[in-house]
């Protein structure tokens, strides 16, 4: 995760950014309280069978599907209740799931004869965009409709899923939160701290290497790195803002700046469309799978 930190490119809401950093960095964070917390998504044991999406084919033994969190009982069948929660990353971390293991449990629930719909329980402050673009689009092949229901944020990669669903919905008018649309990079020039501690760090490239790892933490980044390091996230912002764009068409062009906002705001820019508890998600998606019936 430390590695992950430094040397990714984030779709991260930034005082959320600024707070793990600064944690994970001093070596504050207890991993193994965290673990603690991590949800797991549930459900029965299925036989194994064809899914839909990206993926080719998925079966009932992939890691989670069969640990039962959350599967509550509609009128159009069962609701299939999956969590984002924490900071998100394509593989996971010891406090949450990764975008890999999520986007198979909305393959596994779409092959799942017993859900109808599903909800993705959002609280996250965004994660590295690795992986990210895959789970959006698996939210948005869905053939099962999903609703994302906000509890505390969604913010930044979260809210680039949250997009491609079919509502959101927001927990409070005050405290829950979305937006943060925007790319970022962290880089740490630890080179004026090694030299205070005695320490000379010299980087020898290969001969026509020369361009390899210019970005890294012991030599301060040029101009023109920094100008090449931007160049790189433009692509990535770019798809961001249209993935929401075509996910929540009504959605006000002010919103495309970092901001954050609640979820009286959101609602008054088209970003989320009701507020409401998890039982309401679940209602709104029970909603979408009996008119699909």
């Amino acid at each position: 995760m430390i590695a992950n930190l430094i040397t990714k490119s984030w779709a991260l809401e930034p005082t959320y950014h600024d707070r793990i950093a600064a944690l994970v960095l001093a070596g504050k964070v207890d991993f193994a309280v965290h673990t603690q917390g991590r949800k797991t998504p549930y459900f029965e044991e299925i036989a194994d069978t064809k899914a839909v999406g990206i993926h080719a084919e998925i079966t009932a033994e992939s890691s989670g599907y069969k640990y039962v969190v959350g599967k509550a009982r509609a009128k159009s069948g069962f609701v299939a209740i999956i969590p984002i929660i924490g900071t998100m990353s394509r593989y996971g971390d010891y406090c949450s799931w990764g975008t890999e293991d999520i986007g198979t449990w909305i393959l596994e629930a779409n092959a799942d004869e017993n859900v109808s719909a599903i909800v993705l329980e959002i609280n996250s402050g965004g994660g590295e965009v690795d992986g990210t673009a895959m789970l959006a689009t698996i939210v948005k092949q869905s053939k099962k409709p999903i609703v994302a229901y906000v509890a505390g944020m969604a913010a930044s990669a979260a809210y680039w899923v949250a997009s491609q669903c079919r509502e959101i919905v927001m927990e409070s008018k005050t405290s829950s939160e979305v937006g943060s649309i925007g790319v970022l990079a962290t880089h740490i020039d630890a080179s004026g701290f090694y030299e205070k501690e005695g320490y000379k760090i010299t980087i020898i490239r290969s001969k026509g290497s020369e361009s390899k790892a210019l970005f890294n933490s012991v030599e301060p980044l040029t101009e023109q790195i920094l100008a090449e390091t931007q160049a790189t996230m433009e692509p990535i912002r770019n798809e961001f803002e249209a993935v929401v764009r075509a996910g929540r068409p009504d959605i006000s062009d002010t919103v495309f700046e970092g901001k954050m906002y609640n979820g009286k705001e959101a609602l008054k820019l088209k970003m989320a469309d009701r507020i409401g508890f998890l039982g309401d998600a679940i209602d709104r998606a029970d909603f979408y799978a009996r008119q699909a019936a």
